[in-house]
C-alpha cells in the first residue's frame, strides 16, 4: 500500500484543484435566483390569463343581461297598472274604527332572486326584513320567495321561515304563478296582514326597497259592511265568499306585480355589476401586465449581467 505524502508536487495539485471547485459552486446561487424570476413571471402570465378570462365572463354577462332588461322592462310596465288599480281599490275600503294592529298576527314575504351577482339587491331586502322584525308580535312569519333570502335570513330567524318558494324566475313571471304563490300563502299559515318587501325599479342604475301591506281575506270581513254600502253584489254570491276570491285576486295581481319589479331591479342591478366587475378586471390586467413586464425585464437585465460577466472573466483568464 502506497502512502501520499501531503507535500511537493501533489499538494500544488490540491491547490489548483480547490479555486476550480470553488468557481463551478459559485454560480449555484444565481441558478436560484434565476428560477425564482422564472417562478414569478410564469405565476402572473397565468394569474394574467385568469383575470382575462374572468373579464370575458363578466362581459358577456352584461350583455345577457343588457339584452334581457328590455323584456322585463316592456312587461312590469304593463303590470303596473293593474297593481296601482288593486291598491286604489283597496284603499277604498274604510278602516274600522278600532283597528287596533297589535294583535295581528304579520306574514313577511320578501321577495329576492334565485341567484347572485346583481348588486345589493337581496342584501337591501334583508336588510329591510331585519329592520321591520323588531317592530312587529313576535309570531310573526316568513314566507321567503327566492334561494338567497333564505340564505340571508336562515342564520338569524330559523324558527321564523315557514315555506320557501324558489326556481320562481326560470320561465317568465307569470300571473298563474303569483296565484299559486298566494294561495299557498293561505295554506302555510293564517295571518292578519302580509308585508311584501320588493325592490321598485325606478332606472337602468337605480331601485328603491319598499314594503307593502296586504290584508287578509278574514281581516276584510270586518269592513264588508262599508264596502257593499258603496257597491252591488250578485245575489248568487255570498259576500263572504265573494270577499275572499276578491283579496285571493288582489294579493295575486300585487304579487304579479311586484315579483315583476324586482325581477327587473335584478336584471338591471346585474348589468350594473358585471359592468363595474369588466372595468375593475381591466385595471387589473392593466397592473398585472406591468408587474409582468417588470418582471420579465429584470430577468432580461440579470441575464445580460451574467453574460457580461462571464465574459469578462474569459478575457481576464
Amino acid at each position: 500500500m502506497a502512502l501520499v505524502r501531503f507535500g511537493g508536487p501533489a499538494m500544488a495539485g490540491l491547490r489548483q484543484a480547490v479555486p476550480m471547485v470553488a468557481a463551478q459552486r459559485m454560480p449555484i446561487p444565481m441558478a436560484v435566483v434565476r428560477g425564482e424570476r422564472n417562478a414569478s413571471v410564469k405565476a402572473l402570465r397565468l394569474r394574467l390569463a385568469s383575470v382575462k378570462s374572468i373579464q370575458r365572463i363578466t362581459k358577456t354577462m352584461k350583455m345577457v343581461a343588457a339584452a334581457k332588461l328590455k323584456g322585463f322592462q316592456t312587461r312590469m310596465f304593463q303590470a303596473r297598472p293593474l297593481g296601482e288599480s288593486v291598491s286604489r281599490m283597496v284603499a277604498e275600503i274604510p278602516e274600522p274604527v278600532d283597528a287596533d294592529n297589535k294583535d295581528l298576527k304579520y306574514l313577511l314575504l320578501p321577495i329576492t332572486s334565485d341567484r347572485g351577482l346583481c348588486g345589493g339587491v337581496n342584501g337591501a331586502i334583508s336588510k329591510s326584513v331585519r329592520a321591520a322584525i323588531p317592530n312587529l308580535p313576535d309570531d310573526c312569519e316568513l314566507f321567503i320567495v327566492g334561494n338567497k333570502g333564505e340564505a340571508l335570513l336562515k342564520r338569524l330567524y330559523p324558527q321564523k321561515i315557514i315555506r320557501l318558494i324558489s326556481d320562481c324566475y326560470k320561465n317568465p313571471t307569470s300571473f298563474a304563478l303569483a296565484s299559486e304563490i298566494a294561495e299557498e300563502m293561505s295554506v302555510a299559515t293564517k295571518y292578519d296582514k302580509a308585508a311584501i318587501f320588493y325592490n321598485k325599479f325606478v332606472s337602468a342604475i337605480a331601485y328603491e326597497t319598499i314594503m307593502e301591506e296586504v290584508e287578509s281575506a278574514e281581516l276584510m270581513l270586518e269592513r264588508i259592511a262599508t264596502f257593499s254600502e258603496k257597491y252591488e253584489f250578485e245575489d248568487e254570491f255570498a259576500e263572504q265568499s265573494w270577499m275572499q276570491d276578491m283579496m285571493q285576486f288582489c294579493l295575486a295581481s300585487k304579487l304579479y306585480s311586484r315579483m315583476l319589479e324586482s325581477a327587473t331591479s335584478e336584471v338591471s342591478a346585474r348589468m350594473q355589476a358585471m359592468e363595474n366587475a369588466t372595468k375593475n378586471c381591466g385595471e387589473m390586467i392593466n397592473k398585472l401586465t406591468l408587474d409582468m413586464n417588470k418582471a420579465r425585464q429584470a430577468m432580461i437585465t440579470q441575464e445580460l449581467g451574467e453574460i457580461v460577466s462571464g465574459a469578462a472573466a474569459v478575457e481576464a483568464s
